[in-house]
């Protein structure tokens, strides 16, 4: 039995707790170290209330607004969360955002007792900074980060081939751990057929999602209905009548991964336009949709996650620039042929099934536990 510590940054302690319905994936193996019995603590971002919590919120917003980088300080940093890591043995920081807001404590936590740290990274490496003094203490930064941290796993091949040439010294502690899903959630269980669909659904709110291509195709397209499931400010000016938007994100009250995966199984085609990034951005989306047999149309983008086991128009449809009318093309050429909906939908389910089931995920964690 090992003493197990996970920081997010919101909305998984009550979940959690509350047992409802809802998908495993993004609590990142923390269900299946509960199972095995081990002794389990949360911690989550809060308000700053002390004099030194709001001194601190300065300093996040400094390293945020010049350095880019995903401070949050303030909202992590207190005695009582100090106490708690000290007594973990096997910590997990959810995304380099929780690891950034974690890295005074983590500091301060190692004078006491040596703590195994693993962080998920998802765009750590992503960023560029035009200016030269900049660019030194961003990359100062995500080496300390890093250099405080037993294991960095990345959810993307390609950014972790970037991070091994920018920072060799600390090669060993790179691994790559492919984001997967909770199949038994997201499943077809009642084999609706997803050709008599008329839908095409996007969802997503990052920064690496291209929403203004995204309303040019269904300004473009008014003959295809689209469901938006997004928080984002682009969306709400828009007024199409062959668009419907969903104002969610995940965790929040109005969407929830009920909602969410009757919203997939009634759409035909899950497309996810991206900017370019070394970011695997869409890669959640992109295998809960391949879980249910709903086709994805998605940006190939330099950042696109393992790009060995997907191959165009057999278990995924690529678009390999980022132009809106080659997403039309492509719209339009595979939206009517029900033969390849039918072909890419199987495939992509055995590719998921095989490769992103979550157990293989909590296997290579509970493996890191053991290496120590």
């Amino acid at each position: 039995m090992e003493n197990i510590t996970y920081i997010f940054s919101q909305n998984r302690k009550k979940n959690y707790y509350d047992k409802k319905s809802y998908a495993k994936e993004f609590y990142y193996g923390l269900h299946n170290f509960d199972n095995d019995k081990n002794n389990i603590e949360i911690i989550e971002f809060s308000e700053a209330k002390s004099i030194q919590q709001k001194l601190l919120k300065v300093f996040d917003k400094f390293m945020n607004k010049f350095l880019s980088l995903p401070f949050y300080t303030s909202r992590l940093t207190n005695l009582e969360n100090l106490k708690k890591i000290i007594k973990t043995d096997h910590l997990f920081l959810i995304n380099e955002g929780v690891g950034f807001s974690s890295l005074l404590l983590l500091i301060v936590a190692r004078v006491f007792k040596r703590i195994n740290t693993s962080m998920f990274v998802m765009g750590l490496y992503s960023k560029n900074q035009k200016f030269k003094i900049l660019k030194f203490f961003h990359l100062f930064f995500i080496k300390l980060l890093v250099s405080n941290t037993n294991n960095v796993l990345f959810l993307g091949s390609s950014e972790l081939e970037k991070a091994s040439s920018t920072h060799k010294k600390y090669i060993d502690r790179f691994k790559f751990l492919p984001f997967c899903v909770d199949t038994e959630f997201w499943s077809n269980k009642n084999n609706k057929d997803i050709t008599k669909n008329q839908n095409i659904i996007f969802v997503g709110n990052d920064g690496n999602r291209d929403f203004e291509l995204l309303i040019k195709l269904a300004e473009n397209l008014k003959e295809f209905n689209f469901i938006v499931i997004s928080s984002s400010e682009s969306f709400k000016k828009v007024s199409l009548p062959n668009v419907k938007i969903y104002n969610g994100f995940w965790g929040s009250e109005q969407i929830s991964d009920l909602d969410l995966r009757e919203l997939y199984l009634d759409s035909k085609l899950s497309i996810i336009p991206l900017k370019d990034s070394y970011q695997p951005s869409g890669q959640s989306v992109a295998l809960q949709s391949m879980s249910l047999g709903i086709p994805v149309m998605i940006t190939k983008t330099k950042g696109f996650w393992q790009k060995n086991l997907f191959t165009n128009n057999e278990n995924i449809i690529f678009v390999d620039d980022f132009q809106y009318k080659t997403w039309i093309q492509k719209i339009n050429e595979i939206f009517y042929d029900d033969l390849k909906i039918q072909k890419i939908s199987k495939n992509a389910k055995e590719t998921i099934l095989n490769n992103y089931k979550l157990e293989k995920f909590y296997d290579f964690l509970n493996q890191l536990t053991k290496n120590i």
